[in-house]
């Protein structure tokens, strides 16, 4: 059940205290012969309700109005002047809670789009069109453009693009689809610095963009670092001398160099589908429960096999295996070297 705030319970309980006052005044003004103020007293609890209750002052202004009627035809004197001037109060009364109600609401409305557009976490700001330039911004739209709002007001927004093809491509989505959704763009920001935005944007029937940012800039440069060291390590990987393997304890191959593929003959995709048993020429001897238990205690372990190639023949290797993590799950890294020469020696 919805409750009411102890600010609209003290508000309503006002209005309800000062509708009694003016309808005793009322009885009182009829009973003696007073009869040209009493209903400007009307006015005031109608200003009032539909100030902060603007839903319902309508519907208390058209209650109030009948109630007045009421009284005016119950202790007013049969006077056809005043029965008219009654009837006229009753549509200013009306008229009054109409125009108050749908202005309060406006003002409402106003005043929640300001808390929204202030409080949000987004950096958002409205911009000409046609000239670019900012009319509103929130502290977090100013935050990454680096200013402050009052400073950023009147700047075309187009000075923060990086370079003009950006300019072009943003201004161009906005005036041929009327939106923009989740563009990543460069931003300059008025210390020079560059950082990286998520654009949202929208334009409205009078010409006005409305545009959301969200800064990226670290997730982006997180992600460029992630990308560079995948690199390095995929150039240290396929650069190795040495086969790797890639594999969890029960021999199941998850990644594997391309010098694994020159030694046994296999393809990359074919190893993947294969565990590291299937290639050893005595499987039931490569990582028993015994050597897996010595190779958990010491993290490392290293031995030799022999291994069958894809056209039938064998390769005796030297296998250095450590424990390590692959996309955070525990794996093993196995190096195998060929050891022909030194079995020929």
């Amino acid at each position: 059940m919805k409750t009411i705030s102890p600010q609209k319970t003290l508000g309503l309980s006002i209005i309800a205290l000062l509708t009694i006052g003016i309808v005793l005044l009322s009885i009182f003004s009829l009973k003696n012969g007073y009869l040209n103020i009493f209903p400007y007293f009307y006015i005031l609890p109608i200003l009032i309700l539909a100030y902060f209750h603007p839903r319902y002052a309508v519907y208390f202004t058209v209650f109030l109005g009948w109630i007045f009627l009421g009284l005016v035809c119950l202790y007013g004197p049969p006077d056809i002047q005043l029965y008219a001037s009654s009837v006229a109060f009753f549509y200013i009364f009306v008229s009054l809670g109409v125009i108050i109600s749908a202005y309060s609401g406006q003002l409402l409305q106003e005043r929640r789009y300001r808390e929204i557009f202030e409080s949000s976490q987004a950096g958002i700001l409205t911009f000409d069109v046609e000239t670019q330039k900012i009319r509103e911004i929130n502290i977090q739209a100013a935050t990454i453009l680096g200013s402050d709002p009052e400073a950023l007001k009147k700047q075309p927004f187009s000075a923060f693009m990086l370079d003009t093809e950006q300019e072009l491509r943003v201004m161009k989505s906005i005036r041929r689809d009327e939106k923009i959704t989740d563009m990543e763009i460069a931003l300059q920001r008025k210390d020079r610095s560059v950082i990286w935005v998520i654009i949202t944007a929208s334009l409205t029937k009078d010409g006005t963009v409305v545009c959301s940012l969200v800064d990226i800039t670290e997730s982006r440069r997180t992600k460029d670092e992630l990308i560079e060291s995948e690199l390095r390590y995929r150039t240290l990987f396929d650069g190795a001398s040495d086969a790797i393997f890639l594999h969890d304890i029960d021999g199941r191959i998850y990644e594997t160099n391309v010098i694994a593929t020159r030694y046994l003959g296999f393809s990359k995709k074919e190893l993947m589908k294969l565990r590291l048993h299937d290639l050893d020429v005595d499987p039931e001897h490569l990582f028993t429960p015994d050597i897996i238990r010595t190779f958990q205690a010491r993290g490392h372990i290293l031995f030799e096999t022999v291994m069958k190639k894809k056209d039938g023949s064998t390769l005796p290797v030297e296998i250095s295996s450590r424990i390590t993590e692959y996309f955070g799950m525990p794996a093993v890294m196995s190096t195998v070297r060929d050891i022909s020469e030194r079995r020929e020696k």
